[in-house]
């Protein structure tokens, strides 16, 4: 190597050694990376090693042990600390807490009391990088504290209780990265960063309450790159017009108050990349309110309430890459996403989109996936995906669509995943898929197809799932799915398919599941299945099958689970599961089997388990199952087996679980069981076993034992004996009568036994003296008049008791008294009438009491203290007995209580720790103001079914936690407005079935309120401010009521109402104007069951309706039925196309007025229509002196229609640049949904919606309308106006000259005037001027002119 090559080299070797040695003249100590010690002072804290250093967690810590654990690292680099949930006395952070030089980059405190950081409290950690305080109590940033922090780059001060930012509260630092989510900050200096100008570029306000955006906080940080300000409560961003923030990418405006996106909203950010506006209330946005985003990549406005965005809204953001608009309302998308060249995904879905028109996407080439379902789509226009080539995904569910048409879809050939299900689809056009050959994925489940045929698939050769369930498909036309060759999933449930032919590839099959099930197949075709090697799941349940040959299934090798319940199969062919060695599940249930041979399953030696319920199995032969070896679940359930046979379960058969219920089994043989060495589960219920047939369940590994439903009366001491290690017995409705104290002396492993519905009368004292694991004991139903006390007295961990449905009559605790671990206690529906004996040192964790049913009328003192849960609901109380403080529920239904608080003894107030009150049923008809003062911490009350008629005032005042209120089913008729005051937590508000006719305005301390149910009242009318104060309602049912009158700002204020129902009211014409505000948030709307009259004053809601489909179609299938006229009677209001119930022309008059050769004047009388969107005046020349033509009656093809858009309040229009003497046909149509705007170019007179009239120019000079006076150039004109000027010119000087002539000529007749004049000399001042010009003339005879017009 030469000399000279050694320079550059050691220029590179002397910068590395400068930078690896400067530590940014920050400090002149090495920092020394150490290792963990063996044993950290403080074993509260935990320590860690990383490459980059030790990290410390201390959760629950104090402030002592935080200190040694540092303390235990000298001098080495700690690079995270992590304290959790610090001790709640340490409220301030001071010096104390770190050893003098404790080298730390990062410090989280997560969960701690500290509302104060001392003004030194953290100069022992000077070389801390990142801080951060997570859920404290800080109240303001710690400036001081942080100057000693001079490497300092990142805060984190998130979930504290900072609520305002003052000035130079960063003072002194560089920092990066600041977070201050989730406090109370209200107010924000204009200086609040100053000194961060240069460093800043992550910045989080987000979750504060900021009322207005903090431009001149913000505006000055130059390398702010991301703003997150989401979760406030802005309205609007305010431009000084000269500030920028050109460093801005990405802002975050989401979970605000933004109404409106106004003209040049975001001219601060120039640079934007991302913009975040999802979920605020926007509902308008300027066609420029995005134009300065020039740079815009991605922008988010989901779920606001746009309806309408200006075509050119995006015109500036050709950048833009994704565009969320879903969950808005908006109704038209044409030309909306053109001329974006780099648009790749469209999210369109929950808008009300009504069509996709062939603009909507032009000139955006890049775009490849598009959401755009649940809208109300019922036309695509060929051609509307043809300008993006690239698409991939385009979900269209959930629409309305009828038709697939041929064109819609050619220009996508990149076109990997379509979904168009859930529409109306009955057509797929012949190649409407022909040009998607890269389709792997097509959903066309829940349509209206009723025949698939061999072309409609038959160009997708990579297609992988095919969705065809719910539709209506009778054929499948044979070979339909041959040319799919690399299909794996196909779903043809639930049509009516009655044949399945020969539809499959057979041959390089890729066939993985088959989905045939719930249709009528009687059979299928030997080669239906034909060639299916890799077939893995199959379901052909719910189909009309009657038997299984042997070669449908012979191609099945590697199928894993078929499903064939639910059929009519008789008969399976031997050999016919030979193939099937991977099968491990297989369901025959519900079908028409006799019998099991040995030879019926031999095959299935892989087969987990068998399901072979309902059928009519009346034998099954030796060996059967004998081929089975890893069957683990058996279900032979109602069949009439009858009997079990020593040879139906062969030796090491590992059934776990055996299902045997419902079989009418009268025997067991001998060692049925005995081979069945795994068994864990046995069902034998419902059967006519008797005890003896017990002692053949021999199977010591059984841990689940149900005989229910059986006669078992009789047990004694070695019917269970062969189940040691049984844990769960259920011996209900078995008839037994009596059972020995030994009856299950070999069962020690009980854990849970149930003996319900029995005929016992008394249990042995010792019958579970030895099972000192029995922790339930079930004794439902029996005949007990006492309860069996000494029995109980043995099962010390009994942990649930129930003895409901028997005869007792008394309750004595003390008798019970070594059951000290019961929780559960239920003595419902006896005769109890005396509760006794409550010591109250025992029963501590009893929590859960049943009483109901009984006759009791008062509790005992020293009742349970430890309840929470207490049910005396059907008893004979008259009044609220004395309640405990830990009671959290507590049911009083249907009892004859009268009052809730006695009103006659002094009032005391003992606090209850209530939840969950139901006083349901009973005789209340007053609700005092002091029923609930003990309860304060209610949050469900329930007191539907009493006869309240009066709440007064204040009585729910106090219940300032309460969340569910239910007063249905009483007698209120009127609900002044106090009463629901104070409820500021109510969600759910009941008040159906009451007798109410007026509600006053409901109270402002409803603003938690989310449901009000106010059906089956008597309200007549909804005035304006009644919901007003009801913000967060989201479900509003009015049905029932007799409502005629809805005012139109009656639901103005509920911006989060989901669902209303309007059902079954009074209405002749529904408030189509209160409906209309709601349309953007609405989800479900109920109006059937209405009155309403079919006349043309429903016009409008008929369009509206229909536009809206989608809120009422999923609710009912009745919709609104027509009242009146008697003529539509009865029938679907929606049905109906609008002149089957309007049948008055829109256009009632037509006049022609003051004509002119160029131009007329046209005025018509419209009717007063609801439905009416404008007026479209429509012309053309049908007499044009250039193009004769016939009358228009003869007319086949007529010129170039001219036409004219007017608004429905626009009853006078001019018509001008027309031809002089030529006459006219002239048609004035009215505008709206049921007309569609393109119609027939054959205007024709009289119908519904148009009315025509001829009418005729005056002469004129033909040259004035000559093509080139239309198209003139700019030099025409300007020639022209040359011409005018010399023409100008040369007659001034000629009138100049008449003038001097006449003045000289007036002199020389002066000398004259004294002579007489001739006496034949006449004045001609004695004649009238006459002119016959027509352009002086024509207006005169517009004057006098006829009116032309049609009635």
């Amino acid at each position: 190597m030469r000399s000279n090559d050694w320079w550059p080299l050691l220029w590179i070797c002397v910068f590395l050694w400068f930078h690896a040695h400067s530590v940014g003249g920050q400090s002149p100590k090495q920092i020394i990376i150490t290792t963990c010690p063996s044993q950290l002072s403080d074993q509260s804290c935990s320590c860690y090693d990383f490459e980059d250093g030790i990290f410390l967690e201390c959760p629950g810590a104090t402030g002592t042990g935080v200190r040694n654990a540092l303390s235990s690292v000298t001098g080495g680099l700690i690079q995270s600390l992590s304290i959790y949930d610090l001790e709640s006395t340490v409220s301030s952070l001071s010096t104390d807490l770190f050893p003098p030089d404790t080298k730390l980059r990062q410090l989280q405190i997560s969960h701690s009391n500290l509302s104060v950081i001392a003004e030194d409290g953290l100069n022992n950690i000077r070389t801390l990088e990142s801080f951060s305080m997570l859920s404290g109590k800080l109240r303001e940033i710690p400036q001081k504290a942080f100057t000693a922090l001079t490497l300092l780059k990142t805060i984190d001060i998130e979930s504290n209780d900072i609520a305002e930012l003052g000035s130079y509260a960063f003072s002194g630092l560089q920092l990066i990265k600041i977070n201050l989510k989730g406090n109370s900050i209200l107010k924000i200096s204009e200086y609040s960063f100053a000194g961060l100008e240069n460093s800043l570029t992550e910045l989080d306000l987000s979750d504060n309450k900021i009322k207005t955006f903090p431009t001149s906080a913000v505006r000055r940080l130059e390398r702010l790159m991301s703003l997150r300000i989401a979760w406030n409560e802005i309205a609007s961003i305010h431009d000084d017009r000269y500030s920028f923030m050109k460093s801005l990418v990405q802002l975050d405006l989401s979970f605000n108050n933004f109404e409106s996106v106004p003209e040049d909203a975001f001219r601060l950010f120039p640079k934007l990349k991302m913009l975040s506006l999802y979920y605020n209330s926007v509902e308008s946005i300027h066609k420029r309110g995005f134009s300065t985003l020039i740079e815009l990549e991605s922008i988010d406005i989901s779920r606001n309430k746009i309806v309408f965005m200006d075509c050119s809204t995006f015109k500036y953001n050709i950048h833009l890459r994704t565009i969320d608009l879903s969950h808005n309302h908006i109704h038209y998308i044409s030309g909306l996403f053109a001329n974006l060249p780099e648009l790749r995904e469209l999210f369109l879905s929950e808008n009300n989109i009504l069509e996709i028109s062939g603009d909507s996407f032009s000139n955006s080439p890049k775009l490849s996936v598009v959401y755009i379902q649940q809208n109300a789509i019922r036309s695509i226009e060929s051609g509307a995906f043809s300008s993006s080539p690239d698409l991939m995904q385009i979900y269209l569910s959930d629409n309305y669509i009828e038709t697939v048409d041929a064109n819609v879809f050619f220009y996508c050939n990149k076109l990997t995943s379509l979904s168009l299900d859930n529409n109306h689809i009955s057509n797929i056009e012949n190649g409407a898929f022909r040009n998607n050959s890269r389709l792997k994925e097509l959903r066309l489940q829940n349509n209206k197809l009723s025949k698939i045929l061999r072309t409609q698939f038959e160009t997708l050769p990579e297609l992988l799932e095919l969705h065809l369930q719910n539709n209506a498909i009778k054929e499948v036309e044979s070979g339909a799915f041959k040319t799919l060759k690399s299909l794996q999933h196909i779903n043809l449930q639930s049509n009516v398919l009655t044949h399945l032919g020969d539809v499959f590839l057979h041959d390089a099959p890729s066939l993985v599941s088959i989905q045939i099930d719930s249709n009528v197949l009687a059979s299928l075709n030997n080669k239906s299945l034909q060639g299916q090697s890799n077939l893995k799941v199959m379901w052909l349940s719910h189909n009309k099958l009657t038997k299984l040959d042997k070669s449908l299934f012979a191609d099945l090798y590697q199928v894993q689970r078929i499903y064939l319940n639910n059929n009519s199969i008789e008969h399976i062919e031997l050999g016919t599961f030979e193939s099937m060695q991977a099968l491990v599940f297989l369901d025959l249930s519900f079908n028409q089997l006799r019998e099991i041979t040995s030879k019926t399953f031999a095959e299935l030696r892989g087969l987990n388990e068998l399901h072979l319920t309902d059928n009519r199995i009346s034998r099954i032969d030796a060996n059967s199952f004998a081929a089975l070896k890893k069957l683990t679940g058996l279900n032979l359930s109602n069949n009439p087996l009858t009997k079990l046979h020593k040879y139906m379960f062969q030796k090491d058969l590992p059934i776990q679980n055996l299902y045997l219920n419902n079989c009418s089994l009268r025997n067991i043989e001998n060692g049925t069981f005995s081979n069945l060495n795994v068994l864990n589960e046995l069902y034998l219920t419902h059967n006519y076993l008797f005890a003896d047939a017990l002692l053949q369940v021999d199977v010591p590994t059984l841990t689940i034992l149900d005989v229910s439903y059986n006669n078992l009366d009789g047990l004694n001491s070695t019917v269970l004996k062969y189940l040691p290690n049984v844990k769960n017995v259920y011996l209900d409705h078995c008839n037994i009568g009596e059972i020995l104290a030994t009856t299950f002396k070999f069962n020690l492993e009980l854990s849970s036994m149930s003996l319900s519905d029995n005929k016992l009368t008394a249990l042995p004292a010792d019958l579970f003296k030895r099972q000192t694991s029995l922790k339930i004991l079930i004794l439902d139903g029996n005949d007990f008049n006492t309860m069996p006390y000494a029995t109980l007295a043995n099962c010390e961990n009994l942990q649930k008791l129930s003895v409901a449905r028997n005869m007792l009559t008394e309750l004595d605790m003390t008798k019970l008294t070594s059951m000290k671990n019961l929780q559960s206690l239920s003595i419902s529906e006896n005769r109890v009438q005396i509760l006794a004996g409550f010591p109250s040192s025992l029963f501590t964790l009893l929590t859960d009491l049943n009483l109901a049913n009984n006759i009791l009328s008062s509790l005992p003192l020293n009742f349970f203290q430890s309840l929470e849960r207490l049910d005396m609901s059907n008893n004979h109380f008259r009044k609220v007995p004395p309640l405990l403080k830990s009671l959290q529920f507590l049911n009083l239904t249907h009892n004859p209580l009268g009052q809730i608080r006695e009103t006659t003894k002094p009032m005391t107030i003992e606090h209850i720790d209530l939840k969950e009150l139901h006083v349901c049923g009973t005789n209340l008809s007053v609700l005092a103001s002091n029923d609930f003062l003990s309860f304060t911490n209610l949050h469900r009350l329930f007191m539907s079914d009493n006869k309240i008629s009066k709440i007064s005032p204040g009585t729910f005042s106090v219940l300032e936690e309460l969340h569910t209120l239910d007063l249905s089913n009483n007698r209120m008729e009127f609900l002044p407005q106090e009463r629901l005051q104070g409820l500021s937590h109510l969600r759910l508000l009941n008040l159906s079935r009451n007798s109410i006719k007026e509600i006053e305005d409901l109270s402002s301390d409803l603003i938690s309120l989310q449901v009000l149910d106010i059906s089956y009242n008597q309200l007549e009318k909804i005035s304006k401010g009644l919901f007003r104060n009801l913000e967060s309602l989201a479900e509003l049912y009015l049905y029932g009521n007799s409502l005629s009158f809805v005012s139109p700002d009656a639901f103005r204020s509920l911006k989060k109402l989901k669902t209303l129902d309007l059902g079954k009211n009074n209405f002749k014409n529904l408030p189509i104007n209160a409906l209309r505000p709601l349309e953007t948030q609405i989800k479900s709307l109920r109006t059937e069951e209405n009155p309403i009259n079919c006349d043309c004053d429903q016009q409008e809601l008929w369009e509206w309706i229909r536009d809206h489909q989608k809120l009422t179609s999923d609710l009912t299938t009745k919709g609104l039925i027509c009242q009146h006229p008697l003529e539509l009677r009865g029938r679907k209001f929606m049905d109906l196309e609008p002149p089957a119930f309007c049948a008055m022309p829109v256009v009632l008059k037509l006049a022609i007025q003051d004509i002119q050769p160029y131009s007329i004047f046209v005025s018509w009388k419209g009717r007063n229509h609801t439905g009416l969107h404008g007026y479209r005046v429509a012309y053309y020349p049908i007499e044009d002196p250039d193009y004769p033509a016939a009358a228009i009656s003869s007319v086949a093809v007529t010129p170039n229609i001219m036409n004219k858009f007017l608004d429905k309040n626009t009853q006078t229009t001019l018509l001008d640049n027309l031809k002089p003497e030529t006459r006219y046909l002239v048609c004035v149509l009215g505008l709206g949904n049921w007309i569609p705007l393109n119609s027939s170019h054959h205007l024709q007179d009289g119908s519904q919606s148009s009315r025509c009239t001829e009418v005729k120019t005056l002469e004129g000079d033909m040259a004035f309308y000559s093509d080139e006076h239309h198209k003139s150039s700019i030099l025409t004109r300007r020639l022209g106006l040359i011409i005018g000027s010399c023409l100008g010119c040369v007659v001034f000087i000629v009138l100049v000259s008449v003038l001097g002539y006449l003045k000289i000529k007036k002199q020389r007749e002066d000398t004259k005037r004294e002579q007489p004049l001739p006496p034949e000399y006449l004045s001609y001042r004695h004649f009238s001027l006459h002119t016959t010009d027509p352009i002086v003339a024509g207006p005169a005879l517009s004057q006098i002119g006829p009116i032309t017009s049609v009635h």
